[in-house]
C-alpha cells in the first residue's frame, strides 16, 4: 500500500431504457422487455496523478458495436477534457440489457428506432456523470487487494465424442479472484469501490423479459450499504465461465427467478467487503512495545500514514492488426449463404416460433456479410482493435475488445510486473470470443460459433490470443 496522492471524483447515470425494448444476450429469447428488475447504470470513477486523468466507467450494457463504443469514448472523453485513450468503458456483458444500436439491424423499425434513441440518450447521461464526477475531484489514496469466490464454473463440457458443449468442467480452467481497488478520503471513508470478477451475467436466463444488470447489482447492493459509496462492477476475463447455478431457467413469474442472481451477489459483494476491511490507507501499526505487566505482552498501536508525493498514471494505448481466418473459396462461401436462405425461407414458411426464427435470421444475416466481405477481399480479412493499459504504479488495469478466456487473465496476472493487475475483456467494444490455441483446436461454441453470432465474416485463429498477450505485457512493462 503507497502513501502517494491522486485525485479522485465519482458520479453514476441511471441508463435503464423504456420497457417494451427488445433485450441482447440470448438469441432464442422471445418477446421485449415487460418490466425492470433493477435499473441499469454506468458509473463514472475519474482519477488524476500528476498532469494525467484518466476514467474508468462501469456500464450495465451486454456489448456495444467497436464503432459505437468508439464514440462513446470520444464523447466522454470530450466532456472530461481528455484524449479517448483516457477512458476505459468496461460493459458488465448482462444478458438483460437493451439491443445496442446497429447490433440487430434486421429488427423492426420501432424496435431499431428505441434502439437508437436509448442510445443517444444513455450517451447524454453518461457524458452528465463524466462531468460531474470530474467536477468532485479531491485528494485520495488508493488501495488493491484479492479474495476469491467459487461462484463461478468453467463451461466447456467435453463429451465422449470430442464434442465441447456449454455446460460444466469443474476441473476447467476458471479464475475465481475477486480483485479490488479501494478509492479512499485522506480520513480513511471510501469514496468508490472498484471490484474485478470474471463470470457470465447469466443469471437471470433467456425465460426472463425483464431489464437488469444481473448479479453484478446485487454485489453492488452488499457494498454500498455497508460502506455506504458506489462501487464499480467491471467484468474480467468470463469468456468460458458461467454462474456455478448455470444460466438461469425460471420464467419471469417464478418466485424463483431472483434467487441465484442474489445469492451470487451476495457471495461477491461479501467477498469484496472482505477484502476491503483489510486494506488500510489512513493509519498503519507502529513497531510494537512490550509491555510488562501481569503478563508481558506486545502493545500494537496505529500511527498516521503521513501524505506521501503526488501519484503518476501512465496511459498505453496500442493498436493492432490481425488477421482473420481466410475465407474458402467463393463458390463454397456462395453455397453457404443460399443454405442460410432456404433455412431461412423455410422457417418463415411453416411458421416457426419466433426463438427459432431469429436463431435462423442472425445466421442468414452473417452469411450474407460473410460472402459480402470475400466477394471485395482482402483475403484474409484483417480487423483492428486497441489494447488499453492504466498503469497507477503497483497497481494496472489492461483492458481488451473481446471475451477473454479465463487462461488469459491468469496468465497475464501471473506474467505482469505490476503487484495489482486487474485484467479486463468486454472493453471499449466488442469483437468477439478470444479463443486460446487450444480452445480453438478443440472447437466448440467460443471458437466455431460464436464469431457468427457477433457477425464477423470469418474465425479468430487461434494464434491471435498469444500475440495479444505478449502486447498487452509489452505495454505493462512500458515498452510501447
Amino acid at each position: 500500500m503507497s502513501n502517494e496522492i491522486y485525485q479522485a471524483g465519482i458520479a453514476r447515470a441511471d441508463i435503464t431504457p423504456p420497457v417494451g425494448i427488445r433485450l441482447v444476450g440470448y438469441t432464442v429469447r422471445e418477446g421485449v422487455s415487460h418490466g425492470v428488475d433493477e435499473p441499469l447504470t454506468a458509473t463514472v470513477l475519474v482519477l488524476r496523478g500528476g498532469k494525467t486523468t484518466i476514467a474508468i466507467i462501469a456500464h450495465d450494457w451486454c456489448i456495444a458495436s467497436m464503432d459505437f463504443a468508439a464514440k462513446l469514448r470520444r464523447r466522454c472523453a470530450r466532456s472530461l477534457g481528455m484524449p479517448a485513450a483516457n477512458v476505459l468503458i468496461n460493459f458488465n456483458h448482462t444478458h438483460s440489457a437493451p439491443v445496442p444500436p446497429d447490433y440487430m439491424p434486421y429488427d423492426t423499425p420501432e424496435q431499431l428506432a428505441m434502439q437508437a434513441q436509448h442510445g443517444k440518450d444513455m450517451t447524454a447521461k453518461l457524458e452528465q456523470a463524466c462531468r460531474e464526477a470530474a467536477a468532485k475531484l479531491q485528494p485520495v489514496r488508493l488501495a488493491a487487494g484479492w479474495g476469491e469466490c467459487f461462484g463461478n464454473i468453467n463451461r466447456r463440457q467435453k463429451m465422449p465424442d470430442g464434442a465441447v458443449l456449454l455446460g460444466e468442467d469443474p476441473n476447467g480452467p476458471c479464475d475465481h479472484s475477486v480483485g479490488v481497488l479501494r478509492v479512499d478520503k485522506l480520513n480513511g471513508a471510501p469514496l468508490a469501490i472498484a471490484f474485478r470478477y470474471s463470470c457470465h451475467t447469466v443469471t437471470l436466463g433467456p425465460k426472463t423479459n425483464r431489464i437488469s444488470p444481473d448479479y453484478a447489482g446485487a454485489a453492488r447492493a452488499v457494498i454500498e450499504r455497508a460502506l455506504g459509496c458506489p462501487s464499480l462492477f467491471l467484468q474480467g476475463c468470463a469468456g468460458n465461465v458461467n454462474p456455478a447455478t448455470g444460466i438461469g431457467q425460471d420464467p419471469d413469474d417464478s418466485p424463483l427467478v431472483r434467487e441465484d442472481k442474489n445469492r451470487l451477489g451476495q457471495m461477491l459483494g461479501g467477498e469484496v467487503l472482505k477484502v476491503c476491511a483489510t486494506l488500510r490507507t489512513q493509519r498503519r501499526r507502529k513497531e510494537p512495545q512490550l509491555v510488562q505487566s501481569v503478563a508481558v505482552y506486545w502493545l500494537y498501536e496505529y500511527e498516521e500514514i503521513p501524505a506521501g508525493k503526488a501519484g503518476a498514471i501512465r496511459v498505453a494505448e496500442k493498436q493492432m492488426e490481425l488477421p482473420l481466418t481466410p475465407f474458402p473459396p467463393l463458390a463454397e462461401v456462395q453455397r453457404e449463404r443460399e443454405e442460410w436462405g432456404v433455412k431461412l425461407a423455410d422457417a418463415k414458411k411453416r411458421g416457426a416460433r419466433e426463438w427459432d426464427w431469429r436463431v435462423v435470421k442472425r445466421f442468414d444475416t452473417w452469411a450474407q456479410l460473410r460472402l459480402e466481405a470475400a466477394k471485395n477481399g482482402p483475403n484474409p480479412l484483417p480487423v483492428q482493435f486497441s489494447l488499453t493499459v492504466f498503469d497507477l504504479g503497483e497497481i494496472a488495469f489492461v483492458a481488451a475488445p473481446f471475451e477473454l478466456m479465463s487462461e488469459t487473465g491468469l496468465a497475464l496476472r501471473a506474467a505482469s510486473p505490476k503487484r495489482h493487475t486487474f485484467v479486463l475483456g468486454y472493453s471499449n467494444g466488442m469483437i468477439s470470443y478470444l479463443p486460446t490455441p487450444e480452445i480453438s483446436r478443440e472447437g466448440g461454441m467460443e471458437s466455431k460459433l460464436a464469431y457468427k453470432a457477433y457477425l464477423l465474416p470469418s474465425e479468430l485463429p487461434g494464434d491471435w490470443e498469444p500475440a495479444i498477450k505478449r502486447k498487452a505485457l509489452e505495454l505493462l512493462n512500458g515498452k510501447e
